[in-house]
């Protein structure tokens, strides 16, 4: 399959971007079809040609219902295991953005600098195909859901939740030996002080220190060289084991790093660091939810409601869920209960109380707790968070591999 054409439909009413998409991908193993005519004018001509190209890439400007509309039956009417790419322009917020990618739009890039993205991303999927991994489309969801985590202050137990939260969402299986049933991925991005190797009791990987030094731009099989495993079948790629400054990683490596992941995991938890750096822009961008963890302390409730703020002010769509750690849920709330809600205008979303001891075991065993103490109320409390989250961010569905039908 290597050596053979790939068929690419290219839709767009601008020919710049089509003398950029044919100049990008000049002499590589893509053959395009150029259709000079927008996705609405096409009316319903494009679906035959889109079911007959593995790459199609087409272009929005204004998503109207008639847009909106088109997307959906382009998306809906591709052939088995083929890329959507939307090509928007860098100011396309970030609602539109996930209204694209709901309608089926596996990438959106930008219009601007197509020519530096567009063939780096199609030879991701390239490689993907080739080695026979799953496609990225079936009619539902087929992108990994990016889950962070940040907390208001260090100490309160945010990367004990990022672990556990990871653990859950495995939907382990089986009775003696149980193996994960989704694909999941916790990526420690506390890169000076990141805990999540000692916490599971792996070996710490000098993979991000090295990108971030290199200027490295991580790609599938750089993913997969960074990534250990535990033996339940959860992946991690940790923190390194040297110090280096949190402004050698950039923005463009940890897009690329989620991106790539997002196409072979079922979920990414991200464990932020407690630091405001420039990089943190793509990790937001890419967020279905982000688990703000803090306790009800009067410096840490004004220090989430800062960040809150900060992160709502660059993406006002940011679905951020409240975890009061270190709290268990009160049949009646206290006065700093309600004195804290008032505060950050909301109420907290899960409670988890406190239980040093089975947290210092699972933490002395290098375990989750739920192979230390499945029935603490620590470990109950957060693998509740867990279902609910698959509940509301369901796994993928694996779609059936392009090659079956060559």
């Amino acid at each position: 399959m290597a050596s053979e054409n790939i068929p690419l439909l290219l839709i767009s009413t601008d020919q710049g971007l089509h003398d950029a998409v044919q100049t990008c991908l000049k002499d590589n193993v893509f053959e395009v079809t150029a259709k000079n005519d927008s996705i609405v004018a096409m009316n319903g001509t494009a679906h035959p040609l889109a079911a007959k190209h593995d790459v199609v890439i087409f272009d929005t400007d204004i998503l109207t219902d008639e847009t909106t509309e088109a997307v959906r039956d382009l998306c809906a009417n591709r052939a088995t295991g083929a890329i959507m790419i939307a090509l928007a322009h860098d100011d396309l917020p970030l609602s539109k953005q996930r209204e694209l990618k709901r309608l089926g739009a596996d990438e959106i890039l930008p219009r601007e600098n197509v020519s530096e993205e567009l063939l780096q991303q199609l030879m991701v999927w390239k490689d993907r195909r080739e080695a026979s991994l799953p496609a990225l489309w079936t009619g539902q969801a087929t992108e990994g859901k990016v889950i962070s985590v940040a907390q208001a202050r260090g100490g309160v137990g945010a990367s004990t939740l990022a672990v556990n939260l990871a653990d859950g969402l495995l939907d382990k299986k089986g009775i003696l030996k149980k193996r994960g049933g989704n694909e999941v991925v916790i990526v420690d991005l506390d890169f000076q002080f990141g805990s999540i190797a000692a916490q599971l009791d792996l070996p710490e990987s000098d993979a991000l220190w090295r990108m971030a030094m290199e200027g490295t731009m991580p790609d599938a099989a750089f993913v997969e060289q960074a990534m250990v495993k535990t033996d339940k079948g959860l992946s991690v790629i940790t923190a390194p084991a040297r110090y280096g400054p949190l402004e050698a990683l950039q923005p463009e490596q940890i897009a690329r790093l989620l991106d790539v992941l997002r196409t072979t995991h079922d979920y990414i938890i991200v464990d932020l660091p407690h630091a405001l750096v420039n990089w943190l822009d793509p990790i937001l961008a890419r967020s279905d939810k982000l688990m703000l963890a803090t306790d009800v302390v009067v410096p840490s409730v004004r220090a989430t409601r800062k960040l809150m703020d900060f992160f709502l002010a660059e993406h006002p769509d940011l679905d951020i869920e409240l975890v009061a750690l270190q709290e268990k849920k009160p049949m009646m709330l206290g006065a700093h209960h309600r004195a804290a809600m008032e505060l950050l205008d909301r109420k907290f979303d899960h409670w988890v109380p406190s239980d040093k001891r089975s947290a210092k075991d699972a933490l002395d065993r290098g375990k989750p707790l739920s192979e230390v103490c499945p029935r603490s109320s620590l470990s109950k409390a957060v693998f509740k968070i867990a279902s609910e989250m698959k509940k509301a961010l369901p796994p993928r569905v694996v779609a059936i591999q392009a090659a079956a039908r060559v």
